[in-house]
């Protein structure tokens, strides 16, 4: 019995054939994650048309040339292909969605007017998880980091080391493949592994990835909106739109158009699946070939899936907002305000230059308030609008949302009903301490006309140009 055990097991390690067609039911998720991660980078190639024919780039006396668009998505055949294939179908006779979804809870807050919706959205998940791998924060030292972005428009997305590693290892799996057919006649892996990756690609070549990937529309003014995992998380992503910037607010829930192809592809592609099924399981010589393409896509999957990106990948255009790009409240002690009374009527006071700036002179270059630009009390900002300059005294959660409504008005007020809640009108009974009362208080009171300035200030600003990178 012993030894038919170790000739079992021998036999197994020699060549392990029998295990193969069990492997490629494993993983799908993990395909799927590393589709939405790579979905999205297109090949323009130019293609003659008739006249009258769309994006016509050449004059009109002879025949146009439009742009040929052709999705590019290389996620290498690995073992859980056939898993995705197979779970696909339910897509296909239900809601008929590709992208998977969000793996962490969000939420999108508009700084107008404190709307939240819950993230449904892959970009936006992905994009506030990457930023909070790349910026940790000291859980003991730091109570809440902010940081401030620029948003630009769409632009064509970025290749990285992630999107090129997939077009490597589709090259190193049919190099896998050579040697059992040169060596010893067997083509039966090299057939295996060109299919895959030609079902593969095709598989990405569908519309609908890019289709749900960026379901959204774009601002058509000025607004400001807040990413965060909500009350208790370290992380806050402030996003400041201009005309022509995608509406991340709309991208939050937007599912985009199910395409009638979709179903009748996912279903065809199922059953080839199960073919090249079918074909492994009939394999039994030089399956370590087949196990060493099929276990490098899969190292090449969970990679794509998983790795930490920059946001240019996805399209968007983030430039970090110089005037201020970071906030972080620290976990200090401080001396309270013993009175937690305020004069309305004197906020009010403090901002009129901003107030006569816009309805009397006009948002012009010339006549900005100096004070505007540099938030200096020596230029006439008022002491409680005034920013702390030592970042080490910008106290707790309270400290950093209140820095945050000095640089961005309303974002401040939109984030205290997120950590404290409230309504974006200030309600005194949700703030304890009186020196954060005092503040908020008067924030509140003056947040239409800060908050028109900014934008005011924020229009000068783009009509001298904004370079995004």
């Amino acid at each position: 019995m012993l030894e038919t055990t170790a000739d079992e097991l021998r036999g197994q390690w020699k060549n392990p054939s029998g295990v193969l067609s069990l492997l490629l039911l494993i993983g799908g998720d993990i395909v799927q994650k590393a589709i939405a991660q790579t979905a999205g980078y297109t090949l323009r190639l130019p293609s003659r048309r008739q006249r009258n024919s769309v994006q016509p780039l050449t004059n009109a006396s002879g025949p146009s040339i439009r742009l040929a668009t052709i999705p590019l998505t290389p996620v290498a055949f690995s073992f859980g292909w056939v898993a995705f294939g197979f779970s696909q179908l339910q897509s296909a006779v239900g809601d008929r969605r590709l992208l998977p979804t969000p793996e962490k809870s969000a939420i999108v807050v508009n700084c107008a007017n404190g709307f939240q919706r819950k993230n449904e959205s892959w970009v936006i998940d992905r994009l506030l998880r990457d930023h909070e791998i790349c910026n940790p924060v000291d859980e003991k030292a730091d109570s809440l980091r902010i940081d401030i972005f620029e948003l630009g428009p769409l632009r064509k997305l970025v290749p990285d080391h992630v999107w090129w590693m997939g077009w490597l290892t589709m090259l190193a799996e049919i190099a896998l493949a050579i040697p059992p057919w040169v060596l010893h006649g067997d083509w039966g892996t090299m057939m295996v592994v060109l299919c895959g990756n030609t079902l593969a690609f095709i598989t990405c070549f569908l519309p609908q990835w890019r289709a749900e990937k960026w379901a959204g529309g774009t601002l058509d003014a000025n607004n400001v909106i807040c990413i965060t995992r909500g009350n208790g998380r370290k992380h806050i992503m402030v996003l400041i739109g201009s005309p022509g910037s995608p509406d991340l607010e709309t991208f939050a829930t937007a599912k985009g158009p199910v395409r009638p192809e979709t179903p009748f592809a996912t279903v065809i592609l199922a059953a080839l699946w199960v073919c090249l099924l079918l074909s492994v399981s009939a394999l039994q010589a030089n399956a370590w070939y087949l196990l060493g393409a099929g276990g490098l896509g899969m190292l090449q999957n969970v990679y794509a899936a998983g790795a930490t990106r920059r946001s240019c990948t996805t399209g968007l255009q983030l430039k970090v907002f110089e005037r201020m790009p970071t906030i972080t409240g620290k976990s200090v002690e401080f001396q309270d305000d013993p009175n937690p009374n305020v004069d309305l009527e004197e906020a009010l006071r403090d901002v009129l230059p901003l107030s006569n700036w816009i309805n009397e002179q006009g948002a012009t270059p010339k006549d900005i308030p100096t004070w505007l630009e540099s938030m200096d009390k020596n230029d006439g900002a008022p002491a409680w609008l005034e920013p702390v300059r030592n970042t080490q005294n910008v106290v707790r959660t309270h400290g950093a949302l209140k820095e945050l409504e000095k640089w961005v008005p309303g974002a401040g007020l939109a984030m205290l009903q997120i950590y404290f809640p409230t309504r974006i009108e200030y309600e005194d009974g949700n703030v304890r301490d009186n020196i954060n009362k005092k503040f908020w208080k008067r924030a509140s009171h003056t947040r239409r006309v800060r908050r028109q300035a900014e934008q005011a200030r924020r229009k000068i600003e783009q009509c001298e140009g904004t370079k995004f990178v």
